[in-house]
């Protein structure tokens, strides 16, 4: 990974055109317009974001990058949604206090509870839950105590990839797979797909590596009585330092590791600042494991690719291993980052498979389970198939024979 800007330093979005407070001929006001954005904020520290023209929930659109009212259709440019006077201004929100006997004493030390600002309905979520939907009214919110202080995001990368193309290429992959089970291929299950920020520990980081390689070249000959074999044995050395930029560790601990290094890599050049805005309409957690949680799996994956790319340098060989290596860090930076991911969980026989999307490049992977009862009626099927055909045959020969 090179070349990246730092995932702090914001892109400009799109602008309008258009005389101030007037429509653009594509129904954007332009940014510099008379007309304030208007805010709705709740004291209970849940933001919700109104479009100044007609007073409908303005959400982030992933085509055109910019906000826009899904009522009368207006962009806005991100960045005229301020929120830093409004956040500071929000209380911390206190542990929910659920029905006696509904949740233990564990669970409610992980729950906060939030009202919404639209419809007054409460908002239960867990500790790490930055952006939701109220579960009555179903506006998007964004929770701006959660991402506050050392939780605030050096940046975010916004989604371009939209909910109807996700669902198409989930469809797409759910093709010809006859073997899954039902549940897969109902049109809720695909709907129930989820847009999530998830968090990211961001690794700058520079490895100095000092590797020794034994290394073999076997040759083989022969004449008119014997095979011989030759193993000339070397040891090879490389050293030297590599470094890596924005090596992505996830921070969310109910999310496999698996899933989100399948669908790299995310191109970091479209980083922008971090504000509460580019959430609306998604799903966003914040980080429930630490950098120093995280370190590990980043070195782990670095010093992989170091050895690697050593490896490579020793050619000419027949075959070769590490016989001894002393790889360290030189230095490292780590940001910390929301990266857009599209997510379908489903429990089938107590197991969980999942279908995971980049939701910047559209790269993504799935994991479906084999319906044992469809298998056995396919097998069935096949098996009686199997036998007409043999009957049929059988009665040719034999009855021709009689």
């Amino acid at each position: 990974m090179s070349g990246q800007p730092e995932p702090g330093a914001a892109s400009a979005p799109g602008q309008t055109t258009g005389a101030p407070g007037e429509p653009d001929a594509a129904g954007s006001v332009n940014p510099g317009q008379s007309k304030p954005v208007r805010r709705v904020e709740k004291t209970s520290g849940v933001l919700e974001y109104k479009c100044p023209n007609c007073g409908g929930v303005v959400t982030f659109d992933a085509p055109s990058g910019q906000m826009k009212c899904h009522y009368c259709s207006t962009l806005f440019d991100p960045a005229q949604f301020t929120t830093d006077a409004a956040v500071a201004a929000q209380p911390e929100p206190t542990p929910t206090v659920p029905a006696e006997g509904e949740w233990t004493a564990e669970e409610l030390d992980h729950l906060r509870q939030y009202t919404c600002p639209s419809c007054g309905g409460e908002i239960v979520t867990d500790a790490n839950t930055a952006a939701t939907h109220c579960p009555y009214c179903d506006s998007p919110t964004v929770l701006p105590s959660q991402l506050t202080g050392a939780r605030k995001p050096d940046a975010v990368l916004p989604f371009t990839v939209t909910k109807d193309q996700v669902t198409e290429a989930l469809q797409n992959h759910l093709k010809g797979k006859h073997l899954a089970p039902k549940l897969f291929k109902t049109q809720a299950r695909i709907d129930s797909i989820q847009g999530l920020y998830v968090p990211f520990w961001l690794f700058d980081t520079q490895l100095a590596g000092d590797i020794t390689f034994t290394a073999k070249n076997v040759t083989t000959w022969s004449d008119t009585r014997n095979m011989y074999t030759r193993t000339d044995t070397y040891r090879v050395r490389r050293a030297g330092t590599v470094v890596y930029e924005r090596v992505p560790v996830d921070a969310a601990t109910k999310i496999d590791n698996a899933y989100t290094e399948a669908i790299e890599p995310f191109d970091y050049k479209a980083a922008v600042a971090y504000q509460p805005t580019y959430l609306l309409g998604y799903l966003a957690q914040t980080y429930d494991d630490s950098a120093d949680e995280c370190r590990p799996r980043a070195h782990q994956r670095m010093t992989a690719a170091l050895r690697e790319t050593f490896g490579e340098s020793a050619r000419g060989y027949t075959s070769f291993t590490v016989a001894d290596e002393r790889i360290e860090v030189a230095q490292e930076r780590v940001h910390y980052a929301l990266l857009p991911v599209w997510l379908l969980n489903t429990v089938y026989q107590d197991k969980t498979y999942a279908f995971a999307m980049n939701g910047q490049t559209g790269e993504f992977v799935g994991e479906l389970p084999v319906s044992w009862g469809r298998f056995w009626g396919w097998f069935a099927g096949l098996f009686v198939a199997v036998g007409a055909v043999a009957s049929v045959v059988a009665y040719l020969f034999v009855g021709g024979v009689l």
